[in-house]
């Protein structure tokens, strides 16, 4: 299967929240819906469709938050999330899991990975707003 190799860029709306986002899916339906809701509330959002893409653009763009998928088809969030936290270039961005499944073993094994919070799909959409803002305001 044959992945877009172009970077997806959004930014519409009102400016609520300034804060980069980049979204890690493969899925480009659900991708596009994410990124719509999120584009929709002014974040600035860059979208991946594998983990290359993700590793490159976490590098070159300087995310504040990563959403990333951990079912990708080339190097799975997994390993993207182990690359994120070892590089000293990107190691403090927050990055929230997405993934398939909500059990218990998923999540431990998502924290071991380096990511900081674990959400199961179908994530509402208003869940994924709140894990965001909670890694970008971490007192709050």
């Amino acid at each position: 299967m044959a992945f877009q190799s172009t970077v997806l860029r959004y930014r519409v709306g009102p400016r609520r929240s300034s804060a980069r986002v980049l979204f890690v899916e493969d899925d480009s339906a659900t991708r596009d819906g994410y990124v719509s809701y999120l584009t929709a509330l002014g974040y600035d959002v860059m979208a991946a469709v594998n983990g290359h893409q993700a590793l490159s653009l976490a590098s070159s763009w300087a995310p504040q938050v990563i959403v990333l998928d951990m079912g990708l088809p080339d190097v799975d969030g997994w390993e993207v999330a182990r690359q994120l936290k070892a590089s000293a270039a990107t190691a403090a961005i927050p990055v929230i899991a997405l993934t398939g499944a909500d059990l218990p073993h998923e999540r431990v094994s998502a924290m071991r990975a380096g990511c900081d919070r674990h959400l199961a799909k179908p994530c509402p959409p208003a869940k994924l707003i709140d894990a965001i803002e909670r890694c970008l305001n971490p007192t709050t």
